[in-house]
């Protein structure tokens, strides 16, 4: 792997896996959908995430990073104070959600998978200071002694697939959780949860990258 340094690429990999586990607007959403639906809505969210990602990505890729940090932080702020108010519409559809069947045998999935796939792509497209995050961390695992373009697409190709292969580990927590409750009649509480998740995403929309 002569055009990567295999060190500095170990220690991208094991950043990578601690971002992707840190709770953020992305995992709020999935967590809310695969609890409130399904895990097909759980999986078109990372779907929707990692599309808003890769694009994220190729703009750093591309250079227009610079061109995003010539945004006024209060451009950047109203942009992500929309992405926040859409969860917390999300999360006030989830509080008022009525089940289906009183007994919690079913719930009834009342949004297609693809509608999770659009809020992921809401949510990726209000947060444009995630280029700026890229253009600061990716730097730290790029060897000065090996061609920095080389380096550049492999770190930018590993984070957009690794990112949603781990994203995937929320699902599966998630669903386990939503059967454990459904079997425990606990309906409400998967909506009140779903909620609570999707407002402690739109606050994390607003106090990340600021």
């Amino acid at each position: 792997m002569s055009f990567i340094d295999p060190v500095l690429y170990a220690f991208y990999i094991g950043a990578v896996a601690v971002l992707v586990f840190t709770p953020g607007p992305v995992v709020s959403l999935i967590i809310a959908e695969t609890l409130s639906h399904s895990s097909r809505h759980g999986m078109a969210v990372i779907a929707g995430a990692a599309l808003s990602t890769s694009i994220l990505l190729a703009i750093y890729a591309v250079g227009f990073g610079a061109v995003i940090s010539e945004i006024s932080d209060e451009t950047l702020y109203v942009i992500r104070l929309l992405g926040a108010a859409y969860l917390l519409y999300l999360a006030l559809v989830a509080f008022r959600r009525k089940p289906a069947d009183s007994s919690g045998v079913e719930m009834k999935v009342e949004r297609s998978a693809m509608k999770a796939f659009k809020a992921a792509l809401i949510v990726g497209a209000t947060n444009p200071k995630a280029v700026l995050f890229f253009a600061a961390f990716f730097p730290q695992f790029i060897s000065p002694d090996l061609p920095a373009q080389p380096q550049l697409i492999t770190l930018t190709v590993t984070f957009a697939i690794l990112a949603p292969l781990l994203d995937s580990c929320w699902v599966i927590a998630a669903a386990s959780a939503r059967r454990f409750l459904m079997q425990s009649g606990s309906i409400v509480a998967i909506n009140r949860i779903s909620g609570s998740a999707l407002a402690l995403g739109a606050l994390l929309l607003l106090t990340l990258n600021k």
